[in-house]
């Protein structure tokens, strides 16, 4: 009977199209989060879409750090071709599921490598924290159940996963270098980042990165990419942030997508 009432409710649901400039893309949404992540995908974080379509291109490799339920990475496939190559992380299991099925329905296998681990700055295996259990969610964490917001969560189930760096990863050649990186994770940014230095301060580094900063890591985050020869581009406001700053809210108080180049041009 459960089986049944979940059958009935993924068909009220309904398929979905989305349509992005000459791609188009579907999906069988499992709850209500992802219809409305799905249905808001051009206006939540109209920024990182734009940061997508101009700067992939066929062959290039992008990691896409904090996937859901691969929105991005499905958008990044289309763009990055079958010479490239498209990396998504994502530890939340509901998440994944939905990730790795998406993956399947818009037949980018070939492309888009799923990891269903966390990223983190040295690998171990770590507490993380479930905020929520629904597919679309985010909030949870790495480490210390402590939202965007900083405020302390209860979790509502804490799982030992596994934690790895970029540079792991690389050095283990189990991924090609990035050209592209996006890194959304709420709140675990800094920690991705010294996880990365080697790939950001050596010959293969990436010609753009997308980084959430909030105000307690922004100090932290932007002298860090200045050490390994990068230097602010850009900001991208999510609509959330946009509502804030409208209704009043100082704008260095929001938390916003930054994006870093090389500081010498890197890859033209």
């Amino acid at each position: 009977m459960a089986k049944a009432r979940f059958a009935l409710a993924r068909r009220l649901m309904g398929h979905v199209t989305l349509r992005d400039e000459n791609h188009s893309y579907n999906f069988d949404p499992k709850s209500f989060r992802e219809i409305w992540r799905i249905s808001s995908i051009f206006l939540k974080e109209e920024g990182t879409v734009e940061l997508l379509r101009r700067e992939l291109r066929e062959g290039d490799v992008f990691c896409d750090i904090g996937a859901n339920i691969g929105l991005y990475s499905i958008m990044a496939a289309a763009r990055t071709g079958d010479s490239g190559r498209v990396y998504a992380f994502e530890p939340l299991a509901s998440n994944f599921s939905s990730l790795v099925e998406n993956i399947q329905l818009n037949c980018f296998s070939e492309r888009i490598v799923p990891f269903s681990l966390a990223l983190t700055d040295t690998p171990g295996v770590f507490p993380f924290h479930y905020m929520s259990l629904e597919a679309g969610s985010s909030g949870s964490q790495l480490h210390r159940p402590v939202s965007d917001q900083e405020a302390v969560y209860q979790p509502l189930v804490t799982e030992m996963k596994y934690g790895t760096s970029l540079d792991a990863l690389l050095v283990a050649g189990e991924i090609r270098p990035p050209t592209v990186i996006k890194i959304d994770v709420d709140g675990n940014e800094a920690r991705i980042l010294r996880g990365m230095r080697g790939l950001l301060s050596g010959d293969d580094k990436p010609r753009a990165v997308s980084v959430e900063v909030n105000r307690r890591e922004k100090d932290g985050v932007f002298a860090f990419m200045a050490e390994q020869g990068y230097a602010f581009s850009d900001r991208n406001d999510t609509m959330g942030g946009l509502r804030k700053i409208k209704a009043g809210a100082d704008p260095e108080d929001v938390a916003y997508n930054a994006i870093f180049r090389p500081s010498n041009g890197g890859d033209e």
